[in-house]
């Protein structure tokens, strides 16, 4: 195996072991708290800690490159993952400062983290290996949701609530998931610098993403997509978090929580497959309306089928009664939808930032990315005292108008051929039409597009 080939396949173990113990940690985080019930730790810590991850982590993504190029990518990968290692030890035995200061160092390391690994991939890519190399890395990852999920399914077992000699062995796994792939990024190697690349570079100036960014945030294409934005922040919120605790108050075997993680883990998994092959055969507008139909979907059958207390309770169990009978297959299926919602918006959104700023798409991401964790870190901070019926309307509004807003940028854009709903058209066209609609991608969101 040639270095490029190891470097991308021990990045990709590296990332399926860390995220498996984040994403299954994260879960369940509320719901633990809930059980634990210690120290002024309720279920709203849950909510609390994940609102903090994510708003340090939208604004760490702006200094991260900075970061990456004075330490280089692989030390950046080690230092990155120790505050995840910690966060996941913190819940061993947690306490309201252990668990919002390693919360802030996950968010600060988190942005790090994700530079570093597009600087592993880019450099280890040469001539037209990105595509395969990033869908290597990316099936690796994909894992993860999977891994950490089906470890809680059979630990959980049968149990009602998760008492302290079932949460200190959880934890120390999962952690014991996140040191190895810490020591996996140890053995990432060097990778050759091709003749003349870096000799006389100049060092960017670390505040030039942040200009970069500032400048694009402004534009009248992006403002286009900001709808989106915010519907992949609030989603962030629900599926992640708010959904899984709406099982636990509902339904009393803690492993369904583990079964809807999973649920959701596929949804998202098969979502890139489903999506992509669709968008050759009806396009990113028809993607993305199909993308909208299952979210409301899910949103529909949630309202339909939990009470109105499924997330705000403080009780061992929701006392309102739903419009139909709760059913855990029903919600197993909701999962399952809304892993394939959100990754359809992802989708959408990753292609199209990567076609429309692909010169510069850094700092297309880093708006996309600080967005999201804002506004995440805003529902967050409200799903813990919203009523489920007020918070599935925001999201249900929020997606209408992601979609419609989404969809005036695409028309845009095919006025002036910049994209097709085609699979041969991802290349910028070169008429005089396509150079002036270039030069409006730069300009202020309230300036009259002429």
């Amino acid at each position: 195996m040639n270095v490029n080939l190891w470097n991308i396949n021990i990045l990709g173990i590296g990332f399926m072991l860390v995220f498996s113990a984040f994403t299954a940690a994260s879960f369940m985080e509320s719901i633990v708290f809930k059980d634990y019930g210690k120290h002024g730790i309720t279920i709203e810590t849950g909510f609390h800690s994940l609102a903090v991850i994510y708003g340090v982590l939208g604004v760490s993504n702006w200094f991260a490159p900075a970061i990456v190029n004075k330490l280089g990518s692989r030390l950046s990968l080690i230092l990155s993952v120790l505050p995840n290692i910690g966060f996941i030890f913190s819940m061993y035995e947690p306490y309201q400062w252990s668990i919002f200061l390693c919360s802030t160092l996950l968010g600060l390391g988190g942005g790090v983290l994700w530079t570093a690994n597009g600087e592993v991939i880019a450099r280890n890519s040469p001539g037209d290996t990105k595509p395969r190399n990033t869908g290597i890395f990316w099936s690796w990852f994909n894992m993860s949701a999977l891994v950490g999920n089906t470890f809680l399914y059979f630990q959980l077992g049968n149990a009602e609530t998760i008492s302290d000699s079932n949460r200190h062995t959880i934890y120390l796994v999962l952690g014991g998931f996140s040191v190895t792939g810490l020591l996996s990024f140890i053995l990432l190697k060097n990778t050759p610098t091709p003749i003349g690349d870096g000799d006389f570079t100049e060092e960017p100036s670390p505040w030039q993403p942040i200009k970069d960014g500032m400048r694009f945030a402004v534009s009248s294409n992006m403002g286009l997509l900001y709808g989106a934005f915010i519907f992949t922040g609030l989603s962030l919120n629900f599926w992640s978090s708010v959904y899984i605790v709406i099982i636990g108050n509902v339904f009393p075997k803690r492993n369904y929580l583990a079964l809807a993680g999973i649920l959701i883990g596929l949804g998202q998994v098969s979502s890139g497959f489903i999506w992509s092959v669709l968008t050759y055969k009806i396009g990113r507008r028809g993607v993305l309306l199909c993308t909208t139909v299952v979210c409301c979907t899910a949103f529909t059958l949630v309202y339909l089928a939990f009470p109105s207390d499924a997330a705000t309770t403080q009780e061992a169990r929701a006392q309102g009664v739903p419009i139909i009978a709760s059913n855990i297959y029903l919600s197993l299926f909701v999962a399952l939808l809304l892993g394939l919602g959100d990754g359809g918006f992802n989708v959408t959104i990753y292609a199209t930032l990567g076609q429309l700023w692909e010169d510069a798409p850094a700092p297309a991401f880093a708006v996309f990315k600080f967005v999201q964790g804002i506004l995440a870190t805003a529902a967050f901070l409200y799903c813990g005292d919203l009523l489920l019926p007020y918070q599935l309307l925001i999201l249900g509004l929020a997606c209408v108008i992601g979609c419609i807003f989404f969809l005036i940028l695409d028309y845009k854009c095919a006025l002036h051929a910049e994209y097709e709903v085609l699979p041969d058209s991802t290349q910028r066209g070169n008429s005089a039409n396509n150079k002036q609609f270039y030069e409006e991608l730069e300009q202020p969101l309230m300036q009259t597009d002429p």
